[in-house]
């Protein structure tokens, strides 16, 4: 799977175990983290990082 898919994938993981509210659901969580240690795994294979250079910096700073 190539990243875009494994995020798709993920994000309609969360929103499934986020509107699950059965007895013993437990496994749709588990397939969030799943997902997330894919994700995790293959930008590292990828050397992306999680996140861009900009995310880290404070609202109107912009050196």
């Amino acid at each position: 799977m190539d990243l875009n898919h494994l995020l798709f994938q993920h994000q309609v993981a969360v929103l499934r175990a986020s509107g699950a509210n059965e007895a013993g659901c437990g496994s749709r969580f588990d397939l969030v983290r799943h997902y997330q240690v894919r994700i995790d795994r293959l930008r590292h294979h990828l050397g992306a990082s999680a996140y861009p250079e900009w995310c880290g910096m404070p609202v109107g700073d912009m050196s």
